[in-house]
């Protein structure tokens, strides 16, 4: 059964923006009174939702939502000086060549990841952009938002799980992709280590997006 259709996790995956969530979660940490942590003690640690995350890292939970707050400012603030994931815009042009649908699911909220999108000129190459709303606030501190947003896409577009190829840099795609049926990709040099990844068995396991073109020819027979 041929791949429809790639699912991308967006930071960390198709966004190179490790370091600065690192940068932001550290100064966060900082104004809250936590110790301050290393790039491996991040990929690690990190969770969605992000309670788990904070929590691990003793953070209060009466300061859940306004560390939220205060965290996304943060990151925003160095966010637009970041770039895409290695080998990135050349699968996006090979998968919109060979008509294969883009989309992206995330957690984070949906104008900031169509801002970038714009700023880094690859707008063009995604048919969806399924993640939060300003309204949704910050819901990724307490659950996890992206699931059942892929799944009514699926649904409504009347797709089979096999003809969908996930790829994220963290352990909740790979979960997902698992849960349903989907092919997993992971990516390592995100937001979880590579031992963490490997830990859940995704069906193939990545560091540059041009590695993700051999993949779908296998399993489109190309």
């Amino acid at each position: 059964m041929a791949i429809k259709l790639i699912a991308f996790d967006w930071n960390g995956t198709l966004l190179a923006d490790t370091q600065v969530n690192l940068r932001a979660s550290n100064f966060n940490f900082k104004k809250f009174g936590l110790k301050q942590i290393s790039l491996t003690q991040f990929q690690k640690t990190f969770h969605i939702p992000v309670s788990r995350f904070w929590l691990e890292h003793k953070g209060k939970t009466e300061d859940l939502d306004a560390q939220s707050k205060n965290f996304h400012r943060l990151y925003e603030t160095h966010a637009n000086k970041t770039r895409t994931r290695a080998g990135s815009k050349p699968l996006l042009s090979w998968l919109k060549k060979y008509g294969i649908k883009r989309m992206i699911y995330s957690n984070h909220i949906a104008p900031d990841i169509i801002k970038q999108l714009m700023r880094l000129n690859i707008f063009e190459y995604f048919d969806e952009v399924l993640a939060r709303s300003v309204e949704d606030g910050h819901t990724q501190v307490h659950f996890r938002n992206k699931e059942q947003k892929l799944l009514d896409y699926i649904k409504r577009n009347n797709l089979k799980p096999k003809e969908i190829l996930t790829v994220g840099d963290t352990e909740e795609e790979i979960e997902i992709g698992k849960k349903y049926g989907y092919h997993t990709v992971a990516i390592t040099g995100g937001y979880n280590s590579t031992a963490r990844l490997k830990k859940h068995k995704p069906d193939f396991l990545i560091h540059n997006m041009k590695d993700l073109i051999p993949i779908i020819k296998k399993l489109n027979c190309y």
